[in-house]
């Protein structure tokens, strides 16, 4: 489900008596969970707290203190503000405490030991040094890879133009350059993007490259990224640092534990009624649960790889229902038991489900991305039903359904906001602004507004249903890729970017200010969710499979008053 505030289908439907029910016992929880001598901190009742100083031959800004507990492999991460850092609510245990920050050499880790309730310090000097590491992690290279600017990374000239609407568009300037292919090679890649019989279809649909196009670029990519090219990263400027901002805050991630076979590959998380949150572990087979209140996961298997999830949603009777490759999938949140509702499409592939979400009457629809189809699942009657987008290749991402119950889906590759009536089964499709561009995710405030992020070209976008107006703001860093966006209860909007930016990062709709808080680690965020206390929950699907992690960050750490997670 892509928000549930005002928007949301749940609280649209629930009773008042459900929901203040749910509210009491939120209430209650967060009374017995928060210290009676809490601080300025708002440390929760036993958990405990780290704090210290970084000092540096030459001046700084909000430097990132890792804490890791090493013994539940949860790492929360702060600033420094003023070459000072605190860290709160961390679970009793060992952790190791060190510090990053552009232009030093990282300083020496240091172990120490948190009990319940107790609170300790780690100091810290950096060295001067030339290491990058925000900019290396970004680009995926080692510290001895050289980051360079765009021109050289991509020599200006026609074939660059023909990059830039094709390849780039979609992958980011990253991707191209860590490839180092041969001719045919690069012709096998091309082939793949321009197959209508591949699974996903034809993303470079005919028409795409003029005449002596294709041949040009394919020239162009073996010259500056063939098997004889050396492996180099985009440098870019960092992100703009508001210290004072960035002081406030706290990342905590909790890293799932292995499997004993396979590797682990999340994709979209979901907050729960009673606090946890649940995710999709895509390339495990896996749905499953996690307590941040205890770090405890619980995995239930899917029957097979046709059912590979994709993103969550949940009903009101408590029920998880998963976007599954082949079908609906129905959890039981008590016992995690599946059950399988086929989407039963015409489509040649596999529809791939990708976003699920409930209506008013409970029903459950879900964006098939393979297939260009939403479909919807009847409560009443248990019929899927499909509805075929008006424009093929679309590639239907994500979803979400208005207070009024209709449709809204986010064409990743055509790039268009599409509307759905299932009143007239009526489609009307809204093009951005700015083109080419592509999609992802699309969401509706609690005022109605229809907000999107075009990845390419680095843009957030608001449509009115009422006027058709549409209103595009460009991310202040270039070579940023928003990925979704959505909106918290004091109605601030909240960008994920899975590129160069590499930051969540705040948008004050009123000012036109974007504030950016930078990434744990280098990943993107395929799917953010606000919770009931404005923390901002996502997964690390980009991340190495040992690295795979559920994360939160509380803007502000001193208002911390549970670590559930609810809407």
């Amino acid at each position: 489900m892509e928000r549930k505030l005002w928007s949301s289908t749940l609280i649209w439907t629930l009773n008042f008596v459900f929901a203040l029910g749910i509210a009491s016992s939120v209430s209650a929880q967060n009374k017995s969970e928060k210290s009676p001598g809490a601080s300025a901190t708002g440390a929760l009742a036993g958990l405990g707290s780290i704090s210290g100083t970084v000092k540096a031959p030459k001046e700084f800004k909000a430097a990132k203190v890792y804490v890791k507990n090493v013994d539940k492999n949860v790492v929360y991460m702060v600033f420094t503000d003023g070459g000072r850092y605190q860290a709160v609510d961390l679970f009793p245990g060992n952790y190791e405490v060190s510090v990053t920050k552009n232009g030093f050499t990282d300083a020496d880790v240091q172990k120490i030991t948190i009990t319940s309730g107790g609170s300790a310090t780690a100091n810290f000097t950096l060295k001067e040094g030339t290491y990058r590491p925000n900019q290396q992690m970004r680009s995926g290279l080692p510290k001895n890879e050289p980051l360079v600017s765009y021109d050289e990374l991509y020599p200006p000239g026609h074939a660059r133009e023909t990059i830039e609407r094709t390849c780039i568009m979609c992958h980011g300037p990253d991707f191209l350059p860590n490839k180092q292919w041969d001719e045919s090679q690069w012709n096998a890649g091309i082939d793949l993007m321009q197959n209508p019989n591949d699974n996903a279809g034809a993303r470079l649909v005919p028409g795409t490259f003029a005449a002596g196009e294709r041949e040009e670029l394919v020239a162009y990519l073996v010259k500056n990224f063939g098997p004889d090219s050396k492996k180099r990263g985009l440098a870019v400027p960092d992100e703009p640092i508001d210290e004072k901002a960035l002081g406030k805050a706290m990342f905590i991630e909790y890293h799932i534990p292995p499997l004993p076979k396979g590797d682990r590959g999340f994709h979209d998380a979901h907050l729960s009624q009673n606090g946890d949150v649940w995710y999709v572990d895509a390339r495990g087979l896996q749905v499953g649960k996690m307590d941040p209140r205890t770090a405890t996961w619980t995995d239930y298997p899917v029957a097979g790889p046709q059912y590979r999830g994709h993103g969550l949603t949940q009903d009101a009777s408590g029920d998880m229902w998963m976007a599954g490759h082949t079908a609906f999938v129905r959890v039981d949140s008590k016992t995690g038991a599946l059950k399988y509702y086929p989407y039963d499409t015409e489509a040649k592939r596999p529809p791939h489900g990708n976003t699920p979400f409930v209506d008013s009457k409970q029903n459950i629809w879900e964006s098939l991305s393979w297939a260009n189809e939403i479909a919807k699942w009847d409560r009443t009657t248990g019929e899927v039903s499909l509805y075929k987008t008006p424009t093929d290749n679309s590639f239907a991402y994500g979803m979400v359904m208005d207070k009024n119950d209709k449709v809204w889906l986010a064409d990743w590759w055509r790039c268009k906001v599409t509307k759905f009536d299932p009143v007239d089964s009526q489609w009307i499709e809204y093009a951005p602004l700015s083109r080419p561009c592509t999609m992802r995710r699309v969401f509706a405030d609690h005022n109605g507004m229809i907000w999107y992020a075009l990845e390419w070209p680095g843009k957030i976008g608001m449509l009115d249903p009422n006027t058709n107006k549409i209103v595009e703001y460009a991310l202040p860093v270039k070579w940023s890729f928003p990925y979704d966006i959505q909106q918290d209860h004091d109605s601030n909007y909240w960008i994920a970017d899975s590129g160069q930016g590499g930051a969540l990062i705040k948008f004050d709709q009123k000012s036109k200010a974007f504030t950016y808080y930078p990434y744990v680690q280098r990943t993107d965020m395929p799917k953010i969710e606000v919770s009931s206390e404005n923390s901002i929950w996502y997964t690390t699907r980009a991340a190495d499979s040992k690295d795979q992690a559920l994360g939160v960050l509380y803007p502000d750490k001193s208002k911390i008053q549970t670590l559930a997670a609810s809407y």
